[in-house]
């Protein structure tokens, strides 16, 4: 709005020694300590250069690392609350320490700038500088004793940080789904509801490696139970895949390469070389194959293609070909790998392929979408977020 200009650009004057700014018709007098806030809702929001350079701009969208420490004290509190207690207490303790140091510092400081003559002869001064000394000594030995037990309760609490890392991997998930549809927005404060909710209801354990998978099995359950209630039919297979492809890039099993070809295609350029048989094979297909034999598994593939290429028509003939077996030596590609030969050949399959690689890889629950549940949407909502039908 035309009537913030003054105030962005901070266009005060002085009168009779008082600082004044002009809004519209009004002369008010201005204060150094104001400052204005204005926030967005909008995710990715683009401001106009000329606005940027008044304003400073401060994004608080969460960060994957803000908000696995988040989820990793959440999770440390639930499972072993006597920790994170004593933990919290060294922190206030650790912070008193400081403040007492830094008082003895100030003590002693003032004992030798106010001390006239030989210091050594003043006897108050003396009595100050080794009681500051005793107690110096003290606090020390305390910090020191709280460093060794912050250290064992840290790797305790590590202990936990895989589920941190997966839940935060499946919150980043969910949030990618206002990209599909802006209505799909979920809250950090719901997801985290359900997260309490999931170290509360998962299966026990005392084996730590069993709890974790446990707690990761349940919570990614729970997610996915509760987002497909308000997905349309349409987007949960599409949510399934966008789940299933996060899980397996946090453990490191997805190069992104062979992901983005999979989604694009690869960029499109002048195909040199011809089509070996225009009569079945489109040439945006061809193109495609050329550009997959760039990928690390798929060396060579278009050569073998155009060299062989009454091996490859039954594949294209194929009324399955996503369970079709390659001609060798590309027989061994599975996953991703075998996904982006589909793509080249029957672009149509991708679907069937992708419910399987689903299966494969999170099992035959993460493709049948739970049926609407109205006695477990009411058990989810609470009088601070209503069911909207």
């Amino acid at each position: 709005d035309p009537i913030l200009e003054p105030i962005l650009q901070k266009l005060t004057f002085k009168q009779q020694g008082v600082e004044y700014i002009r809004l519209g018709d009004n002369v008010i007098e201005y204060s150094k300590d104001f400052k204005l806030y204005i926030t967005t809702r909008l995710r990715n929001p683009h401001y106009l250069p000329e606005i940027a350079v008044k304003v400073t701009l401060v994004n608080f969208m969460i960060t994957p690392q803000g908000l696995e420490d988040q989820l990793l004290g959440i999770v440390a509190a639930k499972e072993k609350p006597e920790l994170e207690e004593k933990k919290n207490q060294l922190i206030i303790e650790s912070a008193s320490n400081k403040k007492q140091l830094k008082e003895i510092e100030d003590k002693i400081l003032e004992v030798l700038s106010s001390s006239e003559g030989n210091i050594l002869e003043d006897e108050t001064a003396i009595k100050i500088l080794s009681s500051s000394k005793v107690l110096s000594e003290e606090i020390s030995a305390k910090q020191e004793i709280a460093a060794e037990t912050e250290k064992e309760i840290d790797e305790t609490r590590n202990g936990y940080k895989p589920v941190a890392i997966h839940s935060s991997i499946l919150f980043f998930c969910i949030s990618d789904l206002a990209n599909i549809e802006p209505m799909y927005q979920y809250s950090l404060t719901w997801f985290i509801n359900l997260y309490l909710q999931s170290i509360t209801n998962s299966s026990p354990s005392k084996v730590l490696e069993e709890r974790i998978f446990n707690l990761n099995d349940h919570f990614t359950n729970s997610i996915y139970r509760n987002v497909c209630r308000s997905l349309f039919e349409k987007d949960k297979l599409l949510f399934s895949f966008l789940l299933c492809i996060g899980i397996l890039k946090g453990m490191g099993r997805v190069d992104d390469t062979i992901w983005r070809f999979l989604l694009t295609g690869g960029v499109a350029l002048e195909n040199p070389h011809a089509n070996p048989a225009p009569e079945w094979l489109s040439d945006k297909s061809w193109g495609e194959i050329v550009r997959a034999s760039s990928l690390p598994n798929h060396k060579g593939l278009f050569e073998h293609v155009r060299d062989n290429i009454a091996q490859w028509k039954p594949l294209y003939d194929s009324s399955q070909p996503q369970e079709f077996k390659l001609p060798s030596p590309f027989n061994v590609l599975s996953g991703l790998d075998k996904m982006i030969v589909l793509r080249c050949f029957r672009p149509d399959k991708i679907v069937p392929a992708v419910q399987e690689f689903i299966v494969d890889n999170l099992g035959q629950s993460y493709i049948e979408p739970p049926t609407f549940d109205l006695a477990g949407s009411f058990v989810d909502s609470n009088c601070c977020s209503p069911l909207i039908f």
